[in-house]
């Protein structure tokens, strides 16, 4: 989704979406225009979408969304594309099958008048039953740790589909991963700019349909980039810190 700051500033949002015709309209809808409005904030949603073969294009224009296609595979693509189309003094990014409280939107939207970045976190607030199998839980724990014990910088769930920016913070980011890497490369590039991160938890829902995330394999995936972006920081900054 998408808010303009009235008065100091605009703030845009962002649903990426693959094939989501059971929940984007949902999503939309969720969207508290009216709260961010008396707080403020004129809001404006946008829909990247790559390559959906349902309906989620025609439900997203329907709903009054602006539509940007993402020809490329994979969901980084879809958030560079978004950062790189949307112009706004606040950002804030979900996904588009409604697993994470949109609502919340407008308590993002402030604490962004303090922070470079803030997410919402499933592993500090509570997740629905059916939302993650236990294994999901474990696999999202242990990464969060690897990232804090890798870059030195608290994050209690690095995996999360759910974060706001201010502008300079999505000016700064130099995302270079394409599927679902992309919020471990989000991190990692919040650590190398020093940006101001902060926390709210969430209440994290079951989806719908099927997830498209394989536990096993693109949680090795989001270990190896971690691993290999800390790596790159230590090459970039002269070798290993003392």
């Amino acid at each position: 989704m998408g808010a303009r700051r009235r008065g100091d500033g605009d703030s845009s949002g962002h649903h990426s979406t693959l094939n989501e015709e059971r929940s984007i309209g949902t999503v939309i809808d969720g969207v508290p225009v009216a709260d961010l409005l008396q707080n403020g904030f004129e809001t404006a949603v946008y829909v990247i979408d790559g390559q959906s073969t349902d309906n989620t294009r025609e439900i997203a224009v329907e709903k009054g969304a602006q539509l940007i296609l993402e020809e490329r595979q994979g969901k980084g693509q879809a958030i560079q594309t978004a950062f790189e189309s949307i112009t706004a003094d606040y950002a804030i990014m979900v996904d588009g099958d409604d697993t994470y409280p949109i609502e919340m939107a407008t308590e993002m939207a402030r604490m962004l008048k303090k922070y470079d970045v803030v997410i919402g976190s499933r592993l500090k607030g509570t997740i629905e039953p059916g939302a993650m199998t236990r294994l999901n839980v474990v696999g999202n724990t242990l990464l969060s740790l690897l990232a804090r014990v890798l870059f030195g910088v608290h994050i209690s769930d690095v995996c999360t589909g759910f974060w706001g920016y201010q502008s300079d913070a999505v000016q700064r980011m130099e995302l270079a991963a394409h599927g679902f890497e992309i919020e471990a490369d989000m991190f990692a590039e919040c650590v190398r700019n020093d940006l101001r991160i902060a926390e709210i938890p969430i209440t994290y829902r079951a989806r719908k349909d099927q997830p498209k995330l394989s536990s096993m394999r693109d949680g090795l995936k989001i270990g190896l980039f971690l691993c290999k972006r800390r790596l790159w920081r230590t090459q970039e900054n002269g070798g290993p810190r003392s």
